[in-house]
C-alpha cells in the first residue's frame, strides 16, 4: 500500500513539473518583443526653394496676317478659275475671267445710246440756235425758246449718263480678268467655271507672303505681365528643337462669344518662313510665381483630402505634411507652403507609407538632379 502511494506521488510531481515547464515556456514568447519590419526603401529629394516660374504651354497655327477676299466687280458667268487651293501665284498673274461675250454686248449697246443721245444733243442745239435767232425777230415766243433750252440741257445730261454706262461697260470688260493682288497663296475657292456670279461676289481667298503669324485661342485668363510687345518662344511641333522668339502683336480685347476663348496674335521673324502656312505651333509663356519648392508628381500624395508629401526625420522616419500647392504642371507640381529648405521628402516610393514608418533612402536627388526647376 506504500508503494502504491508513493508512485502516485511520483506521477503527481511529474506532472506538476511538466504544467510549470510550459508555463514558462508560454511566458517567456508572450514576452519576447515582436521583429521590426523592414525598412521600405525610397529615394528622396532635398528641398529646395526657389523664384518659380510657371509654363503655360499653348497650341496654335500658322496664319496669313493678310487675306485678300477677290471677286469680279461686275456680274457674270465664270468661264475659267486657273488655280485652286493651295497654288502660289505672283502679283498680276490671271486667276480667273468671265464670259466676255455679255461683257462685249453690254458695252456695244452702251455704245448705241451714246451715239443715238449725240443724235439727240445735236437736234436739241440746233433747234435752241433757231429759237434764239428768231425771239429777237419776234417770229417766236418766250414760251417756246424756254422749251427748247430745257430740252437742250436735258439733252446734254442724257449724253453725259450714256457716256457714264459705257465707261462702265469698258471697265468691267476690263475687269472680265481676275488679277492676283500681291504674291501669296490660294487657301479657298468659293465658286467654280460655270457658275454665274454677282458684282463683289467672293470668288477666291489668297494669303499674303508678306508676314505670316502664330495665332493661338487661349481658355483661360493669360499670364500675368503677358501683354503687346510681350516675347514669345515658340516652335513648330514637328520641329521642337527649333525654338524661335516672337513678339505678341495683339491680345483680343473680349472672349469670343462662341468659342469662349481669347485670341492670341504673335508676329514670327524671319526664320519662320520655312513654315508653311497651317503649321501647328507651340508657344511656353513663363508666368513668375514667388518662392515654391519643384516636386515631382510622384511626390504628392494626400491627407484628409489635401494635398500632402511624405517627410523623413533624422531617425528616417516619415511622416505626412500637408501643403499647398500653386500650381499643377506637367510632370511637376509647384509647392507653396508647407515645406522648408533642406527638408527630406520621399520622391518616389511613398505608395505604400504610413505615419512612423522606417525607410531606407536608397539616393537623394536634388531638383536640378530631376531636371525639375522652373
Amino acid at each position: 500500500m506504500g508503494v502504491g502511494l508513493d508512485a502516485v506521488a511520483r506521477w503527481t510531481l511529474l506532472r506538476f513539473a511538466a504544467t510549470c515547464w510550459l508555463v514558462v515556456l508560454v511566458l517567456g514568447c508572450s514576452v519576447e518583443s515582436a521583429p521590426d519590419k523592414s525598412a521600405v526603401r525610397v529615394v528622396a529629394q532635398r528641398v529646395e526653394r526657389m523664384p518659380g516660374l510657371a509654363q503655360t504651354v499653348l497650341t496654335g497655327d500658322l496664319q496669313a496676317r493678310f487675306v485678300s477676299e477677290l471677286a469680279f466687280p461686275s456680274a457674270g458667268k465664270v468661264t475659267q478659275l486657273s488655280v485652286d487651293v493651295g497654288d502660289r501665284v505672283v502679283a498680276g498673274q490671271r486667276l480667273g475671267r468671265l464670259d466676255p461675250l455679255e461683257l462685249r454686248t453690254t458695252l456695244e449697246l452702251s455704245e448705241a445710246q451714246v451715239q443715238a443721245q449725240q443724235a439727240r444733243l445735236e437736234l436739241a442745239r440746233a433747234d435752241h440756235a433757231r429759237q434764239a435767232r428768231l425771239l429777237p425777230q419776234g417770229y417766236t415766243n418766250r414760251n417756246e425758246y424756254e422749251r427748247a433750252q430745257a430740252a437742250l440741257k436735258g439733252a446734254e445730261a442724257e449724253l453725259m449718263s450714256a457716256m457714264a454706262r459705257r465707261q462702265i461697260a469698258v471697265d468691267a470688260l476690263a475687269d472680265a480678268d481676275l488679277l492676283a493682288l500681291a504674291d501669296g497663296v490660294v487657301v479657298a475657292r468659293r465658286v467654280t467655271a460655270g457658275e454665274v456670279v454677282q458684282a463683289g461676289q467672293v470668288v477666291l481667298s489668297m494669303a499674303h507672303d508678306e508676314a505670316s503669324e502664330a495665332v493661338f485661342d487661349w481658355y483661360e485668363a493669360l499670364p500675368a505681365g503677358l501683354q503687346v510687345g510681350s516675347t514669345v518662344h515658340l516652335h513648330a511641333l514637328s520641329e521642337p528643337e527649333h525654338e524661335i522668339s516672337g513678339r505678341v502683336r495683339e491680345i483680343a480685347p473680349r472672349v469670343a462669344a462662341g468659342s469662349g476663348t481669347v485670341r492670341l496674335r504673335v508676329s514670327l521673324p524671319a526664320e519662320a518662313e520655312q513654315w508653311p502656312l497651317g503649321s501647328v505651333v507651340v508657344a511656353r509663356l513663363a508666368e513668375p510665381q514667388g518662392e515654391v519648392a519643384v516636386l515631382p508628381w510622384s511626390a504628392l500624395s494626400r491627407d484628409q483630402g489635401r494635398p500632402a508629401v511624405w517627410r523623413i526625420d533624422a531617425r528616417q522616419h516619415v511622416s505626412l505634411v500637408p501643403v499647398e500647392v500653386s500650381r499643377y504642371e506637367t510632370g511637376r507640381v509647384l509647392v507653396a507652403a508647407g515645406l522648408q529648405d533642406g527638408d527630406l521628402i520621399v520622391a518616389q516610393g511613398g505608395q505604400l507609407l504610413y505615419p512612423g514608418q522606417r525607410v531606407e533612402v536608397a539616393a537623394v536627388q536634388a531638383a536640378a538632379d530631376a531636371g525639375l526647376r522652373p
